[in-house]
């Protein structure tokens, strides 16, 4: 008797999943989800600052009607008019729906890194389970690079200035930077040195983009040339003189994977953020196209752990070698410290 109850009870649940099964297979197909940015069927965007972005959503139900609908901002606060419901007047009975809207309504003030919006659309088919799908779509809004050509003199050339701020494109010369305090000086980048071999070691024979002060007092920078080398002494900078041991800048370079003009954005050089201290030797020369990465304490030099970070990226024009000479750029550099 105890065994004809457990086999009826297993046909029970036999029956009951074989219903379960084949309801799943009758479900209605999942609604569908068309998102264009500015024209365009996409996740994704990057713009520039107060560029206009439209955003064209088509909610669909591939079967039965719309049930409900949302479209939501990246805080999860729905947009005006949302969410819509099949009770609503613009919604009733309807298998496809359609809007659109401004995405710069929605930024928060003074514009965003990133603003993300997220689409909701729940379809019925008459009484079967309802269907739903989602999709998330991210603006990215990205600084458009300062571009410039800007002339470098080396050590020795009294024609152009030997410092160069990134970001602004000012060329102070050294008895400039010779005035300046130490706050002043952290808003100089790089410097221009080209070594010779009666003046430095056979490691420093080239030209180069120094910071005035390295992480540490023996990295490569302005500081330790005029420090190491006894014909560099009279290139010295008397503020600089006060720093000891862990100083104000970290400045790598490496050579650039595509050509300079494809380079528009922030974002493009966001990639090459944090390259490693293993290759900042590294002056490679495909086609003279380097990515220039540097650091700065933000409250030096009290506080030597909380850092801002600017990238640019540069193209050697002309180069006329020697002490006297110079070196010509075309840059294109992030307007501020990133972060």
């Amino acid at each position: 008797m105890r065994t004809r109850n457990y086999l009826l009870i297993i046909s029970l649940l036999l029956t009951l999943c074989q219903g379960c099964v084949k309801e799943l297979h009758e479900l209605p197909p999942r609604p569908g989800l068309v998102v264009k940015l500015n024209g365009i069927e996409r996740d994704s965007i990057i713009v520039a600052p107060g560029e206009e972005i439209t955003v064209d959503v088509e909610f669909i139900a591939n079967q039965g009607i719309i049930q409900e609908l949302y479209i939501k901002d990246n805080a999860g606060v729905y947009l005006p008019d949302f969410p819509l419901t099949m009770d609503s007047t613009e919604l009733q009975n309807k298998n496809r729906y359609t809007y659109s809207f401004c995405a710069n309504d929605y930024l928060p003030e003074r514009g965003s890194h990133y603003q993300s919006y997220n689409f909701q659309v729940v379809c019925k088919d008459n009484n079967q389970p309802k269907q739903l799908i989602n999709k998330t779509i991210t603006i990215l809004i990205a600084d458009e690079l300062k571009s410039y050509t800007v002339t470098l003199g080396a050590q020795g050339n009294t024609q152009y200035g030997n410092f160069l701020n990134i970001s602004t494109g000012e060329v102070f010369t050294l008895e400039q930077v010779r005035q300046m305090n130490l706050e002043e000086l952290l808003h100089i980048d790089v410097c221009y040195f080209y070594g010779e071999e009666d003046e430095v070691t056979s490691s420093y024979q080239e030209q180069h983009l120094y910071p005035l002060a390295g992480v540490q007092s023996y990295t490569a920078s302005w500081l330790n040339l005029t420090n190491t080398f006894e014909a560099m002494a009279s290139y010295k900078i008397p503020a600089l003189e006060q720093i000891n041991g862990i100083t104000f800048a970290q400045h790598i370079i490496n050579a650039s994977p595509k050509y300079i003009d494809e380079y528009q954005y922030t974002t493009d050089l966001s990639s090459y953020g944090n390259p490693t201290s293993s290759n900042a030797t590294n002056h490679p020369t495909w086609e003279g196209i380097y990515i220039m990465s540097m650091y700065r304490y933000l409250n030096w030099p009290s506080n030597t752990t909380e850092k801002e970070h600017k990238v640019a990226v540069y193209q050697v024009k002309e180069i006329v070698p020697g002490k006297k000479g110079y070196i010509t750029l075309n840059i294109k550099a992030a307007p501020q410290y990133l972060y």
